[in-house]
């Protein structure tokens, strides 16, 4: 009974099978790996390509034949554990293709998804291996019409967007847009850095806010002279730095220092001057300043400041220059160095330099004080010498 059910299957199993005169291919089974393997045949002869289905190792694949007398080359493997391997029978991952990209190609042809209503639309995914250095790179594509690439650098290298050799950690060729914060430590942007949130294009925007578009009909939120811009809620402008390092904000900035200083040169060496130093001008020196050396002395300028929240200079592209100048506190507290050698120090008292070099002390001699004052005291110093915090102020 069983024999019999055996043949019938193998009849049926046959009968289903597409003869050589129907189709250019026909099923065959090894006769020495009966149990193994079964391949696809032309019916073109043994020179004629051939593919085969096998289980090997106990990794089923299906691999390819030029003829019947030349080793074959495997294409798919599915291993016991169920990772797929394309081009490789030792699949790293669960789906690992491996592929070298055709030199003739300007996008990755190992991974691609196309469109069905639109195949012009495409999706690729690979390593351009005949590039050097390699780049991995995922490019969408429209053919005909445009194309876009992220490029991946090698050993967690640079990414490129628009690009396939970036140069910093990220390179984006063409506008960036961000709808919320952007973080750095330190940064280098060029002229098409954008950051807004949302668009209002009826909403009025002061002489300094407005567009410049030169089409006249697309409200894109920008001039062309913007190098940084920052827009708030319904599209208005509220900071931006243009190409000639003019910086504008909507309200105001808020720092971590608390006075305006200008960075000036200084008579001898930097080293011999420090913060909190009362600085007076320099009569011998053009554009010299030094510590003052008189009471009372007419010449003084400010005090070299601690931690300014502004600091303004003539060179300002060139940080070099500032290692040997200092930061002269001109308006807003400060704290200076002080002397009771005029009287304790009481809070509110006006001070003007000391006969102490860069020292500051009491004034209580009005008939010397036009021009000489300093600031007023915010902290009392009732004897010796210290620092305490003054208000600059040259009334």
């Amino acid at each position: 009974m069983v024999c019999k059910k055996i043949i019938a299957f193998a009849v049926l199993l046959l009968g289903a099978l597409p003869s050589v005169s129907q189709q250019s291919a026909f099923a065959h089974r090894d006769q020495e790996t009966v149990g193994t393997r079964l391949s696809l045949l032309q019916d073109r002869g043994p020179s004629a390509l051939t593919w085969h289905l096998d289980n090997l190792g106990g990794r089923f694949r299906i691999f390819s034949q030029p003829n019947i007398n030349t080793p074959g080359i495997e294409w798919l493997t599915m291993t016991p554990a169920g990772s797929l391997g394309l081009g490789t029978s030792t699949p790293l991952g669960t789906f690992h293709i491996s592929a070298d990209n055709g030199t003739a190609q300007d996008r990755p042809v190992q991974f691609v998804i196309s469109g069905r209503t639109n195949s012009n639309l495409k999706l690729h995914l690979g390593v351009r291996t005949e590039l050097s250095p390699p780049v991995a790179q995922i490019s969408f594509v429209e053919e005909g019409v445009a194309w876009r690439n992220i490029a991946l650098g090698g050993n967690g290298g640079n990414v490129g967007i628009g690009t396939l050799t970036p140069r910093e950690r990220l390179e984006v060729n063409g506008n960036v847009r961000a709808f919320g914060a952007l973080f750095a430590n330190a940064g280098i942007f060029d002229s098409s850095f954008r950051m807004e949130q949302e668009r209002d294009r009826g909403r009025y925007r002061s002489d300094w806010e407005r567009d410049r578009d030169r089409d006249g009909d697309r409200d894109r939120g920008y001039r062309d002279e913007d190098v940084i811009l920052g827009l708030g809620r319904y599209h208005t402008r509220v900071f931006r730095v243009d190409d000639q390092g003019s910086v504008f904000a909507a309200k105001g900035f808020f720092t971590g220092g608390v006075d305006y200083a200008e960075s000036v040169a200084v008579t001898g060496e930097r080293q011999g001057y420090q913060p909190g130093d009362v600085m007076a001008i320099d009569e011998k020196a053009a554009d010299g300043f030094s510590l003052t050396r008189s009471a009372y002395s007419t010449l003084v300028a400010g005090i070299y400041s601690t931690q300014p929240g502004m600091l303004a200079s003539t060179h300002p592209m060139e940080p070099e220059k500032f290692a040997a100048e200092v930061p002269l506190a001109m308006f807003g507290i400060v704290p200076c160095k002080v002397s009771a050698e005029n009287g304790a120090i009481s809070r509110g008292d006006l001070l003007v330099s000391a006969a102490t070099p860069g020292y500051a002390m009491k004034g209580t001699d009005r008939t010397k004080m036009l021009g000489a004052i300093i600031g007023k005291a915010l902290d009392p110093l009732p004897k010796g010498t210290g620092v305490i915090r003054v208000l600059l102020s040259s009334k």
